[in-house]
């Protein structure tokens, strides 16, 4: 049951967070949507909603977002500044079914107490002065949000502020508008035109739209300079009264920028004029509309994020920089030595009370929530990790496959930020946790990977992928001696084109017989043979690189690692990361609050996509490409993305023949492609258990069975996938089966344990006490497991 829209000041949680602020030195401003909805337009029901439309009671809008962004475009026409002033949450999912945004001027400042220290002060500005005007929406059972209760009068000036600034999304940088431009929809049209019209220096407003007769949604929208057109002549203007000259606000300018929706969903521009009629100025202003992706952040004055951070004692404020194979050590101990002398302080005390502030509202809100941090002797953060509920569920589900994203460390300037990563059964990323680091040190990276295991219930991963770092190699070694630590291959070989861009220009056939040997060798003894032919043909054996990149084989040449999985399919499948978004928007003045809400943001940006494509595997069916069994008994298991890889598989391998090479129960298969003889790969097949191999290793890399043994099983006539070959993690119930409660109580043991052993070893007498009856409370607690066991067995 929801809570009532009824005056229950207990029930409401004052956020007070401004949207628009004209005191930015003393308000910081940050809020995030899922969309940048439109401002002129943004709500769709049938009422009539012109440009300058005035909110009234009984207003309906599609969503919350919607109805913010109306009021702010209301707000800024009017000339006053936004913040939320109360929210109330459901009872049955704690989500937002009310929000009240006012005036930031709403209420009064709490007078301090009354001191003199023979100081003179400034008098500083009031910035709160009792203002009542305010929007009042709260949503429907039917879903839409509805404006109950509105007050528009002020007891203060408005004023109309500055222009506002839209900064492009990421994909489209400083690009100009040309025809024929694609975007994914008229939102993302509307950004681009607003930040090209802002970096130019013209406003924009909009002149016409067209929407479809079928489902009144938009199919075309024409942004116009706010000069277009010509200010409409006074029939009743008398000259004998004197007037202000005015300056004309519309000067017939003719640029325009039309976009209309195309059958296969994208929006094309279609009308285009660039020239202006005027000159073109660009004027400041006080805030950023910045979209990435799915996220739009709304920033107040973004000077409002840098903050001064003290430096610690003796030492300088920096990020320090991530061993990128720039210098390669002769010696693990000198390597060693010499990182663990870069660690740095880089977080102030009051960044680092925020973040801590937020950590524990987080965890408040949910107990299931994990946060673990460091701090120097002058209490501020070194170290932080943190995990939310669903990043331990997807661990749980698909932690088998782990990547280490520690790219943003290649960049000085940017937060020391490190991000764990896998893929869903809809081969989307997920998130497994964040943490932040302040040094490169193998002991950083050992306190990191222990806490995050932690977090993720002690369960460790089949294999972990990173980029290469001495650091990272050793830590996970001793953290997870069980591990396959895999290099990426793609980050070894962009390396090459700078360690080895003059062996490549003066040696032409070079590059191509060196990938050839790392892609192409089929088992370690190839491999082996051909690179030291290689290095011999071009007189290369000297080479440091080479010699080095030859040490640590084993970690990302192909067939050394191809019987690792990695959740990998396609070769080309490379993790997803925000190194992007946070080379753009982020950098080592970011506030760390800032930094912890963005990443909550985006990553409702991922939840929501898997959830979608959940939806979307659960009531569609995939369209068979051939009659097959074995097709239709997976297209009721697998997910769309998985099903259509497989369904690949199982086509092609209609174009290989098979020659069987040993006979017996069991027996070895040549398959071969038929447009490449030359290549060869070997099945082996277990009649009696259904058991098949392949030389290829795909089902061992990623999970799904490849075209060899699919044509293989066709030869020897198995026509239905055998069970052992589906992997739950690619399937419809990948994530049935999972309980949180699980993480919870592992949590809870784990932290009594450490105070069992911190209070255990305070003495020899005290130790030999608590090493006995941790025995025998282990021996009760497996018999305990053994007897539930049995239980469930009967």
């Amino acid at each position: 049951m929801e809570t009532t829209s009824s005056e229950d000041e207990e029930s409401l949680k004052d956020n007070n967070v401004d949207l628009n602020d004209d005191n930015i030195e003393h308000h910081m401003t940050f809020d995030v949507s899922s969309q940048l909805a439109d401002a002129d337009n943004l709500f769709s029901s049938q009422q009539q909603c012109s440009e300058n439309s005035e909110p009234f009671v009984g207003m309906e809008f599609e969503s919350e977002e919607s109805a913010k962004l109306f009021y702010m475009a209301y707000a800024s026409r009017v000339g006053f500044s936004v913040r939320i002033s109360k929210s109330r949450r459901s009872r049955n999912d704690e989500s937002i079914i009310m929000r009240r945004f006012v005036c930031s001027k709403e209420g009064f400042h709490l007078k301090k107490g009354k001191f003199d220290d023979g100081k003179k002060k400034r008098k500083r500005a009031t910035i709160r002065e009792g203002c009542n005007a305010m929007i009042e929406v709260i949503q429907k059972y039917y879903g839409r949000w509805v404006v109950t209760k509105l007050v528009k009068e002020h007891n203060h000036v408005v004023a109309a502020p500055s222009r506002v600034l839209y900064v492009a999304p990421e994909s489209y940088g400083n690009t100009d508008p040309y025809l024929g431009m694609e975007f994914s929809s008229h939102e993302a049209a509307q950004t681009f035109y607003y930040a090209y019209a802002s970096r130019v220096g013209f406003d924009v407003r909009i002149r016409l739209s067209r929407r479809s007769t079928r489902d009144e949604s938009f199919v075309m929208r024409r942004f116009v300079c706010t000069k277009e057109g010509f200010s409409p002549y006074e029939d009743n203007y008398d000259e004998s009264k004197k007037k202000r000259n005015r300056t004309p606000t519309r000067e017939g300018c003719k640029a325009m920028f039309e976009v209309i929706k195309k059958d296969y969903d994208k929006w094309i521009v279609s009308k285009l004029v660039l020239e202006h009629t005027h000159v073109l100025a660009v004027a400041p202003s006080k805030v950023h509309y910045i979209q990435s992706d799915s996220e739009v952040v709304v920033l107040a004055k973004s000077g409002a994020l840098n903050r001064e951070k003290p430096a610690a004692p003796n030492t300088k404020t920096h990020l320090g920089k991530f061993d990128d194979f720039s210098d390669i050590p002769s010696n693990d101990n000198g390597f060693r030595t010499e990182v663990s002398n870069t660690a740095q302080t880089v977080f102030g005390l009051e960044d680092t009370q925020n973040l801590l502030e937020y950590f524990k509202r987080m965890q408040a809100e949910n107990p299931t929530y994990y946060y673990t941090f460091q701090v120097d002797k002058n209490n501020c953060l070194t170290h932080a990790f943190w995990a939310d509920a669903k990043a331990k569920m997807a661990y749980y589900c698909f932690g088998d496959a782990v990547k280490i994203d520690t790219s943003f460390k290649n960049n000085k300037n940017m937060v020391p930020f490190v991000m764990f990563t896998g893929v869903n059964h809809h081969l989307q990323s997920v998130n497994f946790g964040f943490g932040l680091l302040t040094d490169e040190s193998e002991a950083s990276f050992v306190w990191l990977f222990e806490n995050w295991i932690i977090a993720m219930c002690g369960r460790h991963p089949v294999s972990l992928s990173t980029d290469y770092h001495e650091a990272i190699g050793s830590a996970i070694s001793r953290v997870f001696p069980e591990t396959r630590h895999r290099i990426y291959k793609w980050h070894i070989l962009n390396k090459c084109n700078e360690k080895l861009s003059d062996v490549y220009v003066t040696r032409n056939a070079f590059k191509q017989e060196f990938e050839k040997c790392i892609n192409q060798s089929e088992t370690a003894d190839i491999f082996e043979s051909s690179w030291i032919s290689l290095l011999e043909k071009y007189d290369l054996g000297e080479n440091s690189w080479l010699q080095f990149l030859f040490s640590i084989r084993q970690k990302w040449v192909p067939v050394y690692v191809k019987d690792a999985f990695t959740a990998e399919i396609s070769d080309t499948q490379k993790p997803e990361s925000l190194i992007n978004f946070f080379e753009k928007y982020f950098n080592n003045k970011t506030s760390l609050l800032v930094l912890a809400s963005l990443l909550e943001q985006a990553m409702v940006g991922w939840y929501e996509r898997e959830s979608l494509e959940d939806l979307a595997t659960s009531y569609t069916r995939p369209i068979l490409r051939t009659p097959s069994n074995m097709l239709k008994q997976v297209a009721d298991i697998y997910t769309r993305t998985v099903f259509d890889i497989f369904q690949e598989e199982f086509i092609e391998s209609l174009g290989y023949f098979v020659d069987k090479i040993e006979d017996g129960v069991v027996s070895k298969f040549s398959v071969t492609n038929n447009d490449d003889i030359l290549t060869l790969f070997t099945v082996t097949y277990n009649f009696s258990n259904k058991r098949t191999s392949c030389s290829c290793c795909k089902f061992e890399t990623a999970g799904i069975l490849c075209r060899h043994i699919l044509r293989v099983f066709l030869t020897v006539d198995v026509r239905a996938l055998p069970e052992c070959y589906i992997l739950k993690r690619w399937t419809k119930d990948a994530k049935n089966g999972f309980v949180l409660d699980e993480c919870v109580r592992y949590n809870e043991l784990y932290r009594d344990a450490m105070k069992y052993a911190k209070e255990g070893s305070t003495s020899e007498e005290v130790y030999t006490l608590a090493k006995s009856a941790l025995q025998i409370g282990f021996t009760q607690v497996l018999a305990a497991k053994k007897s539930i066991v049995n239980q469930c067995t009967m």
